[in-house]
């Protein structure tokens, strides 16, 4: 192997070179990635959903080893059609080594329209139908609990009532928030 490596020329030891690393380091951010270990940062892509691209968005470590792997690959591609001089070169490998860092960005933009966010707020639950499943005190004296369906989930929440007491299974409207604690009312129907 080091005599076949030996009897490269520089330009082509570089590109090798480059191209092996830089393909390892993407197989292990692949693999992280796809394992969950190497994650992109929630935050950051609430951030960047202005629509615009950020610099940070841009140039990325992932996106630098997409480009040098393009590169180089693409560079011995172009020494082994004969292009030796290295503008030549240049001229076929940045050329992929860009294609390859839109095809990461589209790729991720199109991971990222994937991820759902699994909070749920509680302001959703305004004005849906609840079940009392834990007496709620009357005039706000104590605190019961209801089952209420917010953005898809059957969740169950501590409740506070301003008018009379509210048995076991009543059907009840959430009329506002106080805190995390709904503020429930007999539903009119």
């Amino acid at each position: 192997m080091t005599e076949w490596f030996d009897g490269l020329s520089g330009i082509e030891q570089f590109l090798f070179s480059t191209g092996v690393f830089s393909t390892l380091i993407f197989a292990i951010q692949f693999v992280f990635s796809l394992f969950g270990i190497m994650d992109d940062d929630p935050d950051a892509a609430a951030d960047s959903s202005h629509g615009g691209l950020s610099f940070g968005d841009t140039f990325t470590i992932r996106n630098g080893v997409s480009f040098l792997m393009g590169f180089s690959w693409g560079g011995l591609m172009a020494y082994d059609w004969g292009l030796t001089h290295p503008l030549l070169i240049a001229l076929v490998g940045i050329p992929l080594g860009s294609l390859l860092v839109g095809l990461n960005m589209l790729l991720l933009f199109g991971m990222s329209k994937l991820k759902h966010e699994g909070n749920i707020r509680l302001e959703n639950a305004i004005d849906e139908e609840a079940t009392v499943t834990l007496t709620i005190p009357g005039s706000r004296t104590g605190v019961g609990k209801v089952r209420v369906s917010i953005q898809g989930r059957l969740k169950e929440y501590h409740a506070v009532t301003d008018g009379e007491a509210l048995s076991r299974n009543t059907s009840v409207i959430v009329l506002d928030l106080a805190g995390s604690q709904l503020i429930v009312g007999t539903s009119h129907q």
